[in-house]
């Protein structure tokens, strides 16, 4: 079975509430926290709940255990007469199916268990929470886990985002950076690649390392650190996810399910076809569509093409400038105009090659790494086409033995 998977990890959904209603519905929650002892319940700025004034967001989670949902009411601040409130319930879809697997991403076949579930805890608590049905989807986390040792054998987690961390930034997405007290500057993270709209977010990250910062923060903070079992299944995974927001969702909705006049038109939202749309899409634009090669290959196979020497050195020029820079975003920056579109269509001659702009270091002693998103594929399909040869086998050995 693959370590690698694509799908998505987290929905966020939005369910309309008046004044009386969100009333009403916090005092259920206040009695189920007190039957149960389940609940915590606390505001925006981290204190602990005692009288809900609708000037802060309140925060519902789980004590403990994490159980793949949690809630945030807070005004609609597209309402200015303050009457209208939003419930948020944000999912894990696996943890709430009863699946205890951080890593892998979770399908649309996950859905059928996370959905009951979702309704039995909604209707454990109050009947004004409703059913999966009545919301929209606010959010999707749209992601593929890409096991190094299965996809590019003989490389780290740490390379891998290396070459990653020099890839392009498309138009208006800016790159997430914080200040650095031994820098004395701003810096992005070394273990991902993080860029932002206000309709999506692409990030890309060392699943165990993150999840390592996570374990540090928590023992910073009192809780318990992440398992050992979850570290261990973490270890090799580059998880490459898309976070697409409220308008984004809404246009996707309009693309992918047209004719589909449910509220959230799930079905069409995580369908196996969208997440691989989706993640498809923006791995071309960030990460790009080639191979990586070192700077000495790379070169080669452009010269073994034979190109007009014009050609030729256009599309070398910008490999050695690419590698000069050591990232696709700082070399476009060194174009205006005319100019930045020259290349641009130079990086598609590239892609057209199957080379990367991005190239290995020398040092490294690695000549070829594979397109990771095509190298899923690959992989993917062989193990498809191994189920279906295994089930074939098993139904000739159930006829042989019933004839």
């Amino acid at each position: 079975m693959l370590r690698s998977s694509l799908g998505f990890h987290t929905l966020s959904l939005l369910l309309h509430l008046e004044k009386k209603e969100t009333s009403q519905l916090i005092a259920h929650f206040k009695k189920y926290s007190h039957d149960t002892g389940l609940l915590q319940m606390y505001i925006t700025d981290g204190r602990k709940y005692s009288e809900y004034t609708g000037k802060l967001s309140l925060h519902i989670k789980y004590n403990g255990v994490d159980r793949g949902i949690k809630w945030v009411i807070k005004r609609n601040s597209q309402q200015l007469d303050f009457k209208s409130y939003l419930i948020e319930a944000t999912l894990n879809p696996k943890i709430l199916a009863g699946i205890s697997d951080y890593i892998t991403a979770a399908t649309y076949d996950d859905m059928e268990a996370a959905i009951n579930k979702f309704d039995t805890i909604s209707q454990e608590i109050s009947p004004l929470l409703g059913v999966f049905n009545r919301y929209i989807i606010k959010r999707i986390d749209y992601c593929i886990n890409f096991s190094v040792d299965e996809l590019a054998p003989g490389c780290t987690p740490k390379q891998i985002m290396t070459l990653i961390r020099r890839a392009d930034v498309p138009p208006h997405y800016k790159e997430w950076d914080e200040y650095n007290n031994v820098a004395h500057r701003t810096k992005s993270s070394p273990n991902s690649f993080y860029l932002m709209t206000p309709f999506v977010t692409i990030n890309c990250y060392d699943k165990y390392a993150k999840l390592q910062e996570r374990t540090r923060q928590n023992e910073e903070q009192g809780y318990p650190p992440i398992p050992q079992t979850t570290l261990d299944a973490a270890q090799g995974i580059i998880r490459f996810e898309v976070q697409c927001k409220y308008h984004k969702m809404y246009d996707l909705s309009r693309k992918k399910a047209p004719g589909n006049c449910n509220v959230n038109k799930y079905e069409d939202l995580l369908a196996h076809y969208t997440c691989t749309d989706i993640i498809s899409d923006y791995f071309n634009k960030v990460v790009g569509k080639g191979d990586w090669h070192t700077l000495h290959d790379a070169i080669r196979i452009i010269e073994s093409q034979h190109f007009n020497k014009q050609k030729e050195k256009r599309l070398i020029d910008a490999l050695r400038l690419v590698n000069y820079c050591r990232s696709i975003a700082k070399a476009k920056n060194a174009f205006k105009d005319d100019e930045l579109k020259n290349f641009k269509k130079t990086l598609k001659d590239l892609s057209s090659l199957n080379i990367n702009p991005v190239t290995i270091p020398k040092w490294w002693g690695i000549k070829h790494i594979p397109n990771l998103l095509y190298a899923y594929s690959d992989k993917s399909q062989e193990e498809t086409s191994r189920k279906k040869g295994e089930e074939f086998m098993m139904e000739c050995v159930e006829e042989y033995f019933h004839k």
